[in-house]
């Protein structure tokens, strides 16, 4: 048998540890342990093609760089669209990730899904410095109706299906590609958006609690109301931006003449729960419409709700489907249907394995004759 190698240059090997988001102890192990890296080794810079992606793929880096005469450089992203501390985010390989997986579905869905035919007219018309934050919660009402859930996830199901009704796509995801080997931290990333006329899709990271996500869903369609991008904005501007949104979706959320007769007769923890929020979200609005003095002993991490627990052996079918928007899905079915998407690319579109897209895609149908 032929065993075919590629030589690789030292540069791109350097490049590689230098791009990686790994600890400095894993990179020295995958050092040491790899003997085509070694200088002694007879076959050093020269490893099989399988070694070479087994190599990429434990430094999260692109295989077909390692074999680039110039690696292009990183594209700049200013990231600073929600995160824990509402703080401009991190760029790690993870979040840059996300951000270009879903780039490629929304690409897909706008230039060859035949769905996106329609400029929609909600983008930007809450926008500009004379648009108050009352203007502005007025605007979102005309688009989102709050009906009242017992449990966020429902609450978050609905304003998820408001929202596509709207021509918005909604995706979650809580790792980058397949697998759970590399999980999205939601101190990285909450939530952002990807502004656009005709496809406007905003990403949820599916490891939050079902409090934040909805926070984090409103949040977001406030900037496409105010036609504002989060990923190529000036720090200063943005952050400026995400308080003022912010406020409008607290008021939106919780109603000043509900949350007032509300917290009269319950405790914040209860408010919270009733207004499907956080308890932090809770006491902010509470201590801005004056029902409390003094918020101090409260923390957005320890009145944090826990956040969400998907359980390893639930149903991979049922949780794909869940990740992608059921717009997104229903194009991506007619367009195999038709055979102008191939099954390959289709899997690739909805982040499974090709395997899985037979039986998902079944799935999807099925449930779509039962509505």
């Amino acid at each position: 048998m032929v065993i075919t190698r590629v030589q690789v240059q030292q540069k791109n090997i350097d490049w590689a540890f230098k791009e990686t988001d790994l600890r400095e102890d894993k990179k020295t192990k995958i050092q040491d342990e790899l003997n085509w890296l070694q200088n002694t080794n007879k076959n050093h810079l020269n490893p099989t093609i399988k070694q070479l992606g087994s190599f990429a793929t434990r430094l999260h880096v692109p295989f077909g760089n390692l074999l680039l005469d110039k690696i292009p450089e990183t594209e700049s992203i200013q990231l600073a669209f929600r995160t824990k501390e509402n703080v401009p985010a991190e760029v790690s390989l993870n979040v840059r990730a996300i951000i270009y997986e879903m780039q490629r579905k929304q690409a897909w869905f706008k230039e060859e899904s035949g769905y996106a035919d329609k400029k929609l007219g909600l983008i930007g018309i809450a926008k500009g410095e004379h648009c108050t934050i009352s203007d502005v919660v007025l605007k979102m009402k005309e688009f989102l109706k709050l009906n009242h859930f017992k449990t966020a996830r429902e609450l978050f199901n609905d304003l998820r299906n408001q929202l596509a009704y709207h021509g918005i796509l909604v995706m979650q995801k809580g790792g980058v590609g397949l697998g759970h080997n590399r999980p999205l931290d939601v101190e990285q990333v909450r939530a952002f958006v990807l502004l656009d006329d005709y496809a406007p899709l905003i990403f949820i990271n599916q490891k939050d609690s079902f409090t934040a996500r909805i926070f984090s869903l409103v949040h977001e369609f406030v900037h496409i109301l105010r036609g504002t991008d989060e990923l190529f904005r000036n720090v200063d501007e943005t952050l400026e931006e995400e308080r003022f949104i912010n406020k409008a979706v607290a008021q939106f959320l919780m109603p000043k003449d509900d949350f007032e007769k509300v917290f009269d007769t319950l405790g914040i923890n209860k408010v919270a729960r009733y207004f499907n929020v956080s308890p932090f979200s809770a006491a902010i609005r509470a201590k801005n419409l004056k029902l409390m003095d003094d918020i101090m002993n409260y923390s957005v991490f320890d009145m944090e709700p826990e956040l969400s627990k998907k359980n390893s052996g639930g149903n991979s079918y049922n949780t794909a489907l869940s990740l992608n928007d059921n717009r997104f899905m229903s194009a991506l079915v007619n367009s195999q249907m038709n055979g102008t998407l191939p099954p390959t690319k289709a899997a690739s579109l909805l982040g499974i394995s090709t395997k899985m897209l037979g039986k998902t895609i079944s799935i999807f149908n099925e449930r779509e004759v039962g509505l």
